[in-house]
């Protein structure tokens, strides 16, 4: 885009292409010195602010993203044909796929524990998923939540009477989960600390961030 013109006088400024989707909001967040830490412990503690991916608001909007991307460049997802995305998930993953598919053309039916709060399934379906509320179960029942996802995957693409076929997304074994963080959040890290860097803290759910970074 450009601004002015030389006729007018006024300065003209060049822009890069302006991006498109809300896919070009996920990744390359801020890392900033977190100022009280920093002073109370005499290191430079710094927190990178995944709070700024913008389709859900946290890391899980690449793992969400790479999912996606994976099965299509593999043939197993295709926009605007039906297909439906399944997930277990109790909050953040399924936020980041329910927000990503609706912007990719799929469905999102993520099934999650009765008893997680009320306000996550709402959100959910606000933005457009089917919202499964299972009973909590063993990981070893076969309709624990995670479980019941995937089964639902197979019974949709199994059955012909159904538009599309049902995808899997899988957070806690798809190498997606992991790479999204060990060619993405891993590499913007090392550059933003210019390789200078001693530590790297994380919580762990599906271990995916602290394996990738």
């Amino acid at each position: 885009i450009k601004y002015g013109s030389k006729e007018d006088g006024a300065p003209r400024k060049e822009q890069d292409a302006i991006a498109a989707g809300i896919e070009s909001t996920i990744g390359n967040t801020p890392l900033f010195i977190i100022k009280s830490l920093s002073e109370i412990t005499g290191c430079t503690i710094m927190a990178k602010a995944e709070f700024m991916n913008g389709a859900g608001g946290s890391p899980k909007d690449r793992v969400a993203l790479s999912i996606i991307r994976s099965a299509e460049e593999a043939g197993f997802l295709t926009p605007h044909s039906g297909d439906t995305i399944y997930e277990g998930t109790v909050g953040s993953t399924g936020i980041s796929l329910a927000t990503l598919c609706r912007a990719r053309g799929y469905l999102a039916h993520i099934c999650m524990p009765s008893d997680q709060a009320m306000e996550k399934s709402n959100l959910l379906l606000k933005l457009g998923a089917v919202v499964e509320r299972v009973k909590p179960a063993p990981i070893v029942d076969q309709e624990h939540f995670v479980n019941r996802a995937r089964n639902l995957a197979e019974e949709h693409t199994a059955n012909p009477a159904k538009r599309g076929r049902g995808f899997f997304a899988n957070q806690f074994e798809t190498e997606a989960n992991w790479r999204a963080h060990y060619e993405g959040t891993g590499p913007e890290i090392f550059d933003q600390t210019r390789g200078n860097i001693d530590a790297f803290v994380a919580g762990a759910g599906t271990g995916g961030t602290i394996s990738g970074v």
